[in-house]
């Protein structure tokens, strides 16, 4: 016999579904929309991670740029500095295929601001990756902690290992040393 894991106003997957809906008509009429990255590998040498992504998907958005406190300690990313609070973002399950996305720690959210009210043209587009990201059911969407994009290069030659210490550092020359030296 099978539990039951909800109470009776718990919304069904229909409702679920109208509340997702309707979060992403309010974005879209409101005209936040950005490209999204998602994570395809990760691969980590020493405390460094590298990441590729897929091709950039569609998808609507709410950036809350002052958060309230109340929410940052939900999530546990309030810090007591006010200069250092972070961009909050609230993502939609699906892309604007409605397709289901996945965004993840070192996913990339691109953005495209106007920069003059009076020159629809004059446009600012940022990167930002994303650092923690939660998963609010109740109002159906993600909730992301964002940090501003800073291109990462991977290092050209192979990493040192115990095995292989050739590599170590290019600068340094790295001289074996036999008892028979020492005397």
């Amino acid at each position: 016999m099978a539990t039951k894991t909800r109470g009776k106003l718990y919304p069904s997957q229909r409702e679920l579904d109208l509340y997702r809906k309707n979060f992403v008509e309010g974005a879209n009429l409101e005209g936040r929309l950005g490209n999204l990255y998602q994570v395809e590998t990760q691969d980590q040498i020493n405390t460094d991670e590298y990441y590729t992504w897929k091709s950039a998907v569609l998808v609507s958005y709410y950036l809350v740029q002052n958060p309230k406190k109340s929410l940052l300690q939900k999530y546990n990313w309030y810090t007591e500095d006010k200069a250092q609070q972070p961009i909050i973002c609230y993502l939609t399950f699906c892309d604007s295929e409605n397709k289901p996305i996945y965004p993840s720690e070192g996913a990339i959210l691109e953005i495209t601001t106007r920069t003059d009210p009076h020159n629809e043209n004059a446009n600012l587009t940022k990167k930002f990756d994303i650092v923690q990201v939660q998963t609010d059911y109740d109002l159906a969407m993600f909730i992301c902690n964002l940090a501003p994009h800073r291109e990462q290069l991977k290092p050209v030659n192979p990493v040192p290992t115990a095995k292989d210490p050739t590599n170590e550092n290019r600068f340094f020359n790295r001289k074996i040393i036999g008892e028979e030296d020492l005397i």
